[in-house]
């Protein structure tokens, strides 16, 4: 099994759980701070109305206390105390060591199929990533900070493990996949002729992975299995915004367009031994770590009690 980039076991959990509560907690703040209201809230005093009948907003938010209220309190208070602790054994993170991260996370998760599978997280913009992230990290400093792991076995894992570290470069495409020649030429002309790549996509593509997004195939390197060969022949030469003329594939013939393009890079050791530091180390915790744990070295007092 080809081996991925790992952050750390924390941050995909966070994050995932984060992309999944992030509307509801928008929504609540949005409305606890007297923030924007739907025209029918605003006009009726309720969230939805179905025939002589109406959902009132409280309802609705009583709803979602029950249903999610108790995971979203404690994510809220999770990133307090990380936070607090955090000054408190004066941790912080770098602009380069978050920059660093967040490549690396989107070569993880954040590109391809793996982009396709977690959906909720895409949604996120870039500032709120960016928290999450540097939440994640200053977590795994955390709970990792009395762990000790010597030089020698950090540069071993290093040299072990060089190609995780020598980044290629990305490329983001969409593809239209058909059985002939001749369909591909219909494509091709209809594309010329102003079709939408992702409309046809659509209509048109056999691919049953990529073809109900329109094509998108996401952020893919050379190494990417799930991608043609041929493909990446093609999208070397290629400029940003267009699109290839048929290429022959094991599927049929493919026609892959090109949104953009990332540079690959290179991490010299002194620059991931802090993430190599704390990856080591997680695995060596005994046990699966719940960040309540850490609730202990502060006051925390919520509305469910002791749990």
């Amino acid at each position: 099994m080809k081996e991925k980039w790992l952050i750390g076991i924390v941050v995909f959990l966070l994050i995932t759980n984060i992309g999944t509560l992030s509307y509801f907690m928008n929504e609540s703040e949005e409305t606890a701070s007297g923030g924007k209201k739907s025209m029918l809230s605003t006009l009726s005093g309720s969230v939805a109305q179905i025939g002589n009948e109406s959902i009132s907003e409280k309802e609705w938010v009583q709803q979602l206390k029950e249903r999610y209220g108790k995971e979203m309190l404690t994510q809220m208070i999770n990133k307090l105390v990380v936070s607090q602790l955090a000054k408190k054994h004066n941790l912080s993170v770098s602009s380069d060591e978050l920059k660093r991260e967040i490549e690396l996370y989107h070569r993880m998760v954040g590109t391809g199929a793996d982009a396709q599978e977690h959906p909720d997280i895409q949604k996120m913009n870039d500032d709120q990533l960016k928290q999450e992230i540097k939440h994640a990290i200053l977590l795994e400093e955390l709970i990792t900070k009395d762990v000790v792991i010597n030089e020698e076995e950090l540069r071993k894992y290093y040299n072990d493990h060089q190609q995780l570290y020598d980044l290629k470069p990305l490329f983001q495409i969409s593809q239209i996949v058909v059985e002939t020649k001749e369909e591909a030429d219909q494509v091709i002309e209809e594309l010329e002729n102003g079709s939408s790549f992702s409309t046809l996509a659509r209509e048109k593509s056999i691919d049953e992975f990529s073809a109900p997004s329109g094509g998108v195939m996401g952020w893919v390197d050379t190494s990417s299995n799930y991608v043609d060969p041929a493909y990446f022949e093609e999208i070397e030469n290629m400029k940003k915004d267009s699109w290839s003329g048929p290429l022959k594939t094991k599927d049929g013939y493919g026609i892959v367009y090109l949104h953009d393009t990332k540079k690959g890079s290179s991490y010299k050791f002194e620059e991931v031994k802090g993430q190599i530091r704390r990856q080591l180390a997680i695995q060596q915790l005994e046990s699966d770590f719940d960040p309540k744990q850490l609730w202990k070295e502060l006051d925390v007092n919520w509305e469910y009690g002791t749990d």
